[in-house]
């Protein structure tokens, strides 16, 4: 007859087998969940770093003045005489075709602006679309969203541009579908964020002047930010159907020090604009309404 102790030996290795491969699985279970904290931790602390090498544009920014009329001639109110004179000192180059029908258009709105002084032609999209290229060009508000892979920023108006800092490239010409904002690849020289900018449509203006472009525009930009709050723009417009050389702008943006500013809210009316400042039988007038 075996002894009692003998007869639980076999049972009680097979215990302790399960307890130590147990305990091993806990082991080998909290060393993973260790090295996955880990993991995060470092990624976090990666993207820390990140994001503490981008400059603070946080806030509310503004343009002070309408500075995109390229010949000096039409500004808005609040624009200064250095801003005109600069303006007029970097006036476009244009082709021949198109500085006949520039100088069409400028009599057209010149014609408006006769009429009704404090209201000049609108030159946005009547059915609300968003604001021409570079929006920059038009007095307003802008906030930034910054981090690692893009910069986004939205405007009062509503329009919301993307700009990639991940290091992709454009897309290939034929898959490139053509937009009023464009395609936007983006990088960091230090404290300046440098945009090269492509696939456009041809169905905005640049301002109120009447200078418009093609569907083969390019603009390069430049935002640095001078001080904490300041961002000096500059920008390289090229478009050889329409200039002759490139056409080089360069103004400052402002952020607001009320540190409760935020976007206004902006509605937009199709059609407001020609129906409160043209005459609704005239030229500028939906068809609807011509007589």
């Amino acid at each position: 007859m075996i002894p009692f102790s003998r007869r639980r030996i076999p049972r009680l290795r097979a215990l302790v087998t399960v307890c130590v491969v147990s305990l091993a699985g806990s082991v080998l279970q909290m060393r993973a969940q260790n090295s996955v904290k880990d993991k995060a931790d470092h990624h976090a602390a990666d993207r820390v770093k990140e994001f503490a090498k981008l400059p603070d544009w946080s806030g509310i920014w503004e343009l002070d003045a309408f500075v995109g009329q390229s010949d000096g001639q039409q500004f808005s109110a609040e624009g200064t005489r250095e801003l005109k004179a600069y303006a007029a000192a970097m006036r476009p180059s244009f082709t021949p075709e198109y500085q006949a029908k520039f100088d069409e258009i400028r009599k057209k709105v010149a014609a408006a602006v006769a009429a009704d002084p404090d209201h000049p032609p609108a030159t946005h999209d009547p059915l609300c679309g968003p604001p021409p290229f570079p929006a920059t060009l038009s007095p307003g508000m802008y906030e930034w969203l910054v981090t690692p892979e893009e910069v986004t920023y939205v405007t009062t108006v509503g329009a919301i541009r993307h700009i990639y800092t991940d290091g992709r490239k454009h897309p290939p010409a034929d898959e490139l579908w053509p937009t009023l904002m464009g395609d936007s690849i983006g990088h960091w020289e230090g404290e300046t964020l440098v945009i090269d900018n492509t696939g456009f449509n041809d169905q905005s203006w640049f301002d109120r002047s009447g200078n418009y472009h093609s569907d083969a525009l390019h603009v390069t930009e430049r935002y640095t930010r001078t001080d904490r709050d300041h961002i000096r723009y500059q920008a390289t417009i090229e478009d050889p159907k329409i200039f002759t050389r490139p056409w080089k702008i360069a103004l400052m943006l402002y952020r607001d020090v009320d540190p409760n500013a935020t976007l206004n809210e902006f509605k937009c009316v199709e059609f407001s604009e020609r129906m409160l400042y043209s005459d609704l039988s005239g030229p500028g007038a939906p068809p609807e309404t011509k007589k």
